[in-house]
């Protein structure tokens, strides 16, 4: 599992650097000018199809020299709708927190660049993108140029990446109940009886929940495969045509970033996480699922793996999951 973790204060310190350092550098992304530039990527993790890459973007010049005209950033493959670059610059207050000061206007997308003009009279700025990775990104690579442009004409760029593009698919917040338990890993969706009698070629896993404590058995929230054992689905309608079979695995502990809205512990299943765990051989059911774990499961054919990850469980039938998977072909 790759943990990512880093001090968010250098954003915080990156003004403050531009600002008092003005003088020329051997790094390509500086110029022999009075502009000077810096950029840091603050998202954690992996990069996945319809999240977002947030890098933070500061310029600057000495006070006195001139103003700032405007400010763009380039992609490699232009961003899904929903990418933008804030119009304001922040400051830190004495209690710590970031406060806007707008300095351009509201930043507009032409293809793969975003601009943002400045209004104010300023020399320097520092400005957020957030770019939401788009399918065509899917497992390729993407790049970022920026370019702060000085009312003079002078410019100057810095190129950020490449970052790899994931090739999993994610889905969050999948509701499950009584009625809703017919899960599809090709779809991350769960489906009623109805709706899944009319694909049971794409029905993967059934949900139930039973009381067997008075048995001695601690059954709970249990997750198995249409084939499995009766045992396991106790007396759960499952057509016959579901003939799905998986191999799963319970996890506990591994609270993905991107799953949850809980805390992030820089925790992320990368692609490499699918490629190298092995499946083969376990079995095809997980019972008494608790919140905030998970299972790992491997569709039989080999097409899929997927990391099923329990946000929430009512203490009777239902709760809340949500699924990444990878396709193996």
């Amino acid at each position: 599992m790759k943990m990512k973790r880093f001090s968010q204060y250098i954003a915080i310190l990156l003004a403050a650097v531009l600002l008092t350092t003005f003088s020329a550098c051997s790094d390509d992304n500086d110029s022999s000018g009075k502009l000077n530039n810096k950029c840091i990527k603050r998202t954690l993790g992996p990069n996945v199809v319809g999240n977002e890459i947030y890098l933070v973007y500061a310029m600057a010049m000495p006070y006195g020299s001139g103003r700032l005209e405007s400010c763009t950033v380039t992609a490699s493959i232009a961003g899904a709708p929903g990418t933008w670059m804030e119009h304001n610059s922040y400051h830190t207050n004495s209690s710590g927190i970031d406060v806007p000061v707008p300095v351009g206007n509201p930043s507009v997308n032409d293809g793969a660049t975003t601009t943002v003009t400045f209004k104010v009279d300023t020399c320097a700025a520092t400005l957020r993108y957030y770019y939401v990775i788009p399918e065509e990104a899917r497992g390729r690579e993407v790049s970022f140029t920026f370019t702060a442009k000085a009312a003079d004409g002078e410019t100057i760029s810095h190129s950020m990446g490449p970052y790899k593009i994931c090739k999993q698919y994610m889905k969050r917040d999948i509701t499950l109940s009584k009625s809703i338990c017919y899960i599809s890993i090709e779809d991350m969706a769960a489906y009623t009886l109805a709706e899944a009698q009319n694909i049971p070629d794409k029905i993967d896993l059934c949900y139930l929940w039973r009381n067997k404590k008075s048995q001695g058995v601690e059954f709970g929230h249990t997750f198995a495969a249409p084939v499995a054992d009766k045992e396991w689905l106790d007396n759960l309608t499952v057509p016959a045509t579901m003939t799905r079979n998986v191999y799963m695995r319970k996890e506990w502990g591994i609270i993905d970033g991107h799953l949850t809205d809980e805390p992030d512990y820089g925790t992320y299943i990368d692609d490499l996480d699918f490629e190298t765990i092995q499946l083969q051989g376990m079995p095809n059911y997980c019972i008494n699922m608790k919140e905030k774990g998970g299972m790992w499961i491997e569709t039989a054919d080999g097409k899929y793996r997927a990391y099923l990850y329990i946000n929430s469980l009512k203490s009777i039938s239902g709760g809340v999951i949500s699924i990444k998977r990878y396709n193996m072909y």
